[in-house]
């Protein structure tokens, strides 16, 4: 945190692992809070701005495959880290393997990314 912390005070800015940046224009304000503001944004952005990248490549790489494979399964939305799909039941087993394997697919990270399906007959009930 220390270090993320220097980095955007010398830089104005961090960045996700994408190299998508935010930029803290607050990071070295002499106010207080503003700067601690900034820096709360700073260790926070990098992670969660990740988080949302990811999370984006996983849309766009199945959304890829579900067109071109002609599959009746609709990506519907997205919930933080989480996408909802209407699914035929015939393709099920399909979305149980294969979604999971794309999401976990856009990236290689140091850590191996994992993807998880639940299934119900709504949002809540697939948990």
């Amino acid at each position: 945190m220390d270090h993320t912390k220097q980095m955007a005070k010398a830089n104005g800015y961090v960045e996700t692992v994408f190299g998508r940046r935010l930029y803290l224009p607050e990071i070295n304000s002499p106010n207080g809070p503003r700067r601690s503001g900034a820096e709360r944004a700073a260790i926070n952005a990098p992670m969660q701005g990740t988080a949302a990248d990811l999370i984006k490549l996983s849309m766009v790489k199945v959304q890829q495959v579900l067109d071109d494979e002609k599959k009746g399964t609709k990506m519907i939305m997205q919930v933080h880290d989480e996408l909802v799909f209407e699914v035929p039941q015939e393709e099920e087993s399909w979305v149980r393997h294969e979604i999971p394997r794309l999401m976990a697919g856009v990236a290689h990270l140091k850590v191996p990314l994992l993807a998880e399906v639940g299934v119900g007959l709504n949002w809540d009930k697939a948990h």
